[in-house]
């Protein structure tokens, strides 16, 4: 990955952000976006990506740590995210596989699960791979070696250990009562 690339990641993510916010773009609002947390978190995810593809370990190992401890996210450098990646809250996400472009994830969403045993479909050992426009719904979980189909939408509190068809809808099943 070149520096380029990474920026025009970044780009994207800062981009996305604006979209769903309803936010126009001059250089102005680009930097004070930039400190947003979960804009900040992306940075500090895809600087370590960017460096662990370079043969860098020490540094994304301390972006990896600085995540976890400021933001609570767990993105380690070994993931791969697409463009125009969209994280709203920050607070307990944790991605451990592939994502693809435009993927959504909202609160304490879980993608991983690899126990390093498991069967890898190119993604890890028994990690995820999610398609591009995927939407994780807050404290959701994906886990084990599964592909998630590209438009689809992963509820609130789901747990998903199987494979999901592309525009497909996976929901919790709870019980309430009233």
């Amino acid at each position: 990955m070149t520096f380029k690339e990474f920026w025009d990641l970044f780009s994207s993510d800062i981009e996305r952000f604006a979209e769903h916010n309803g936010l126009g773009l001059s250089r102005v609002k680009r930097l004070s976006i930039f400190f947003m947390p979960s804009l900040q978190a992306i940075f500090a995810y895809r600087l370590g990506r960017y460096l662990y593809l370079r043969g860098w370990r020490l540094v994304p190992r301390i972006l990896f740590t600085w995540n976890i401890m400021l933001w609570s996210t767990d993105i380690p450098p070994t993931t791969r995210i697409g463009r125009s990646f969209y994280m709203p809250h920050t607070v307990g996400i944790t991605i451990f596989g592939i994502l693809g472009d435009r993927c959504t994830c909202y609160a304490q969403a879980a993608i991983g699960g690899g126990s390093g045993n498991e069967i890898d479909i190119g993604a890890g050992p028994g990690l995820p791979i999610v398609g591009d426009g995927v939407l994780v719904g807050a404290r959701s979980m994906i886990v084990g070696p599964v592909r998630i189909g590209s438009g689809s939408l992963i509820g609130a509190n789901a747990f998903v250990t199987f494979d999901v068809a592309e525009n497909s809808t996976v929901v919790s099943q709870t019980a309430s009562v009233l």
